[in-house]
């Protein structure tokens, strides 16, 4: 999902993954040089659907962060929101069904950092 939000929408198809599939690793991926994360910690207005977008994001910035401490943060609060809208994958991470956890891509080097 953009930004490595939570979206409503995108949340039938983890559970999907979870209850059909029986997938056992959600991973919240952030990679470096996210378009999200810049227009989050810019000061230009926003139309409404990016906007929407970036909300999330605004909510886990601080004042100090650079883009990275950004995309690193955003990412451990959206793996954080993800079972909040479903009782599917809240019972599903509360039985050990599936895990879900926030890694950092680093596109330049290729490596991925786990964040959790």
């Amino acid at each position: 999902m953009a930004g490595n939000s939570a979206f409503n929408n995108g949340i039938p198809s983890l559970e999907y993954a979870v209850a059909v599939l029986e997938v056992p690793l959600i991973l919240v991926l952030g990679h470096s040089g996210c378009g999200a994360v810049k227009a989050a910690m810019g000061t230009k207005p926003l139309k409404p659907p990016l906007e929407d977008l970036v909300q999330p994001i605004r909510s886990s910035l601080k004042s100090d962060d650079d883009p990275t401490q950004v995309i690193e943060g955003n990412g451990r609060y959206a793996a954080g929101q993800v079972t909040k809208p479903s009782a599917v994958l809240k019972q599903a991470k509360a039985s050990g069904k599936v895990m879900i956890k926030s890694v950092f891509f680093d596109i330049k080097s290729g490596n991925i950092t786990l964040l959790d």
